[in-house]
Protein backbone atom coordinates (compact mmCIF):
# COMPACT_ATOMS: atom_id res chain seq x y z
CA UNK A 1 0.00 0.00 0.00
CA UNK A 2 3.13 2.66 0.67
CA UNK A 3 4.49 2.11 -2.66
CA UNK A 4 1.09 2.78 -4.35
CA UNK A 5 0.56 5.92 -1.88
CA UNK A 6 3.92 6.89 -2.45
CA UNK A 7 5.27 6.11 -6.18
CA UNK A 8 1.86 5.20 -8.14
CA UNK A 9 -1.22 7.97 -6.81
CA UNK A 10 1.38 10.63 -7.53
CA UNK A 11 2.56 9.57 -10.70
CA UNK A 12 -1.21 8.86 -11.86
CA UNK A 13 -1.63 12.79 -10.65
CA UNK A 14 0.96 14.34 -12.55
CA UNK A 15 0.09 12.20 -16.04
CA UNK A 16 -3.72 13.38 -15.56
CA UNK A 17 -2.43 16.83 -15.05
CA UNK A 18 0.38 17.61 -17.10
CA UNK A 19 -0.03 19.71 -20.40
CA UNK A 20 -3.96 20.11 -18.92
CA UNK A 21 -5.56 23.16 -18.84
CA UNK A 22 -7.11 22.30 -15.20
CA UNK A 23 -8.83 24.15 -12.27
CA UNK A 24 -6.91 23.48 -9.16
CA UNK A 25 -10.02 21.32 -8.44
CA UNK A 26 -9.87 19.13 -11.12
CA UNK A 27 -6.12 19.08 -10.59
CA UNK A 28 -6.94 17.87 -6.86
CA UNK A 29 -9.53 15.38 -8.67
CA UNK A 30 -7.74 14.31 -11.58
CA UNK A 31 -6.07 10.97 -10.24
CA UNK A 32 -9.51 10.26 -8.32
CA UNK A 33 -11.14 10.70 -11.91
CA UNK A 34 -8.65 8.28 -13.60
CA UNK A 35 -8.83 5.75 -10.63
CA UNK A 36 -13.06 6.15 -11.25
CA UNK A 37 -13.54 7.66 -7.58
CA UNK A 38 -16.68 9.75 -6.27
CA UNK A 39 -14.49 13.32 -5.02
CA UNK A 40 -17.69 14.20 -2.90
CA UNK A 41 -16.34 11.74 0.24
CA UNK A 42 -13.31 12.67 -0.25
CA UNK A 43 -13.90 16.39 -0.11
CA UNK A 44 -16.03 16.33 2.98
CA UNK A 45 -13.85 13.94 5.22
CA UNK A 46 -10.80 16.02 3.92
CA UNK A 47 -12.62 19.22 5.19
CA UNK A 48 -12.76 17.44 9.08
CA UNK A 49 -9.01 16.41 8.87
CA UNK A 50 -5.97 18.42 10.03
CA UNK A 51 -2.16 18.08 9.99
CA UNK A 52 -1.30 14.88 11.76
CA UNK A 53 -4.37 13.66 12.57
CA UNK A 54 -5.28 10.39 12.81
CA UNK A 55 -7.93 8.23 10.89
CA UNK A 56 -8.87 4.92 9.83
CA UNK A 57 -10.66 3.70 6.38
CA UNK A 58 -13.35 1.59 5.93
CA UNK A 59 -13.95 -0.03 2.53
CA UNK A 60 -15.14 -2.93 1.18
CA UNK A 61 -12.64 -4.93 -0.90
CA UNK A 62 -14.56 -4.41 -3.93
CA UNK A 63 -13.45 -6.04 -7.11
CA UNK A 64 -9.95 -7.51 -7.25
CA UNK A 65 -8.02 -5.70 -10.05
CA UNK A 66 -4.64 -6.97 -11.81
CA UNK A 67 -3.43 -6.15 -9.15
CA UNK A 68 -5.18 -5.57 -5.67
CA UNK A 69 -8.67 -5.08 -4.91
CA UNK A 70 -10.56 -1.59 -5.21
CA UNK A 71 -10.67 -1.60 -1.61
CA UNK A 72 -6.56 -1.32 -1.64
CA UNK A 73 -6.66 1.35 -4.22
CA UNK A 74 -9.21 3.32 -1.98
CA UNK A 75 -6.99 2.75 1.19
CA UNK A 76 -3.71 4.00 -0.76
CA UNK A 77 -5.36 6.84 -2.73
CA UNK A 78 -6.98 8.61 0.73
CA UNK A 79 -3.47 7.70 2.29
CA UNK A 80 -2.19 9.86 -0.31
CA UNK A 81 -4.83 12.55 -0.72
CA UNK A 82 -5.61 13.34 3.15
CA UNK A 83 -2.23 14.09 3.67
CA UNK A 84 -0.55 15.48 6.11
CA UNK A 85 -2.94 13.59 8.16
CA UNK A 86 -1.73 10.11 9.16
CA UNK A 87 -3.56 6.80 8.26
CA UNK A 88 -3.74 4.18 10.65
CA UNK A 89 -5.80 0.88 11.44
CA UNK A 90 -7.88 2.17 14.10
CA UNK A 91 -9.17 5.53 14.81
CA UNK A 92 -11.86 7.53 16.53
CA UNK A 93 -12.59 9.53 12.97
CA UNK A 94 -13.39 6.92 9.69
CA UNK A 95 -13.22 7.57 6.49
CA UNK A 96 -16.64 5.64 5.08
CA UNK A 97 -16.32 4.61 1.07
CA UNK A 98 -19.00 2.79 -0.70
CA UNK A 99 -18.66 2.06 -4.09
CA UNK A 100 -21.31 3.26 -6.77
Amino acid sequence: MIVGAVVVLPRVEREASRGAKLTAVQRRHAAGDRLHLDPRPFDAFAARLSARRRYAVDVPPGAQGPFITRGAVVRAYAAFYFLPAIQVRRAPLVFRYRFR
